[in-house]
Formats: C-alpha cells, sequence, structure tokens
C-alpha cells in the first residue's frame, strides 16, 4: 500500500485554474469559454464511471479513466484536479484501494471547486 499523506493530495496552495494559462488564453476568451463548456458537460459522466470502476474495483479502468481526466485537467490549467488525478494514477499502479477512495473524495471535491470557477468565469466573460 502506498498509502495517502497529507502532503500528496494538500493542493490548496494552487490556484483552481492556473493564472498563467488563464493569462496566455486571454485573446482567446471564445475558444476558453468552449474548452470550460465542454469540461462542465462531460467530465460529470467520467467522474461517475470513475466511482464506477472503483466501487467495482476495477483498477485498471480506473487508471485509464483518472490518466484520461489529468490529460483534459491539464489541458485547461486545472492543475488541482491534475495532481488528485496523478496521485489516483499512482495508487492504481499501486494496486492501492484504500488509497483511491481517499484519493476519489479529493477528486470530486476539486471537481467541484473547478466547476464553480468555470461557471463564474462563463457568466463573467
Amino acid at each position: 500500500m502506498i498509502g495517502i499523506s497529507p502532503k500528496a493530495v494538500d493542493t490548496v496552495e494552487k490556484e483552481i485554474v492556473d493564472s498563467k494559462f488563464l493569462e496566455s488564453m486571454a485573446d482567446r476568451r471564445p475558444f476558453m469559454k468552449r474548452m470550460f463548456t465542454v469540461f462542465i458537460s462531460q467530465e460529470p459522466k467520467r467522474i461517475q464511471n470513475i466511482r464506477d470502476a472503483l466501487t467495482s474495483g476495477d483498477v485498471e479502468k480506473l487508471r485509464h479513466l483518472a490518466h484520461s481526466l489529468k490529460g483534459g485537467a491539464a489541458t485547461i490549467g486545472v492543475e488541482r484536479v491534475r495532481d488528485c488525478c496523478l496521485q489516483l494514477e499512482n495508487a492504481c499502479r499501486a494496486g492501492d484501494l484504500h488509497s483511491a477512495l481517499a484519493l476519489m473524495d479529493h477528486l470530486e471535491e476539486e471537481m467541484r471547486h473547478a466547476y464553480e470557477f468555470m461557471f463564474n468565469y462563463l457568466a463573467e466573460h
């Protein structure tokens, strides 16, 4: 078991969405809004699929889904979600479903923060 240390999942110090990424996309707001809209519309299903894979103990599917979400989150600067996915992926590689369960709760919390940020961004821009 790899176990979880508070340091491993402590992502509070990071921004929800990387400000450097937002700055780099400042002149491409319509594209950014589309990316956020797609993330908001598609990722809840992936989160449910991750939860289902965890519940059924399908470690390989869980690892693959976490890896996919990690890439999507990294693409749009959602670093805290990306970090959670990396930790979840590592727990899967170690076969540590106990840690994966705790990480899943943290991932869902970070996704709520990301959705809130994105909804606010869409409303303001």
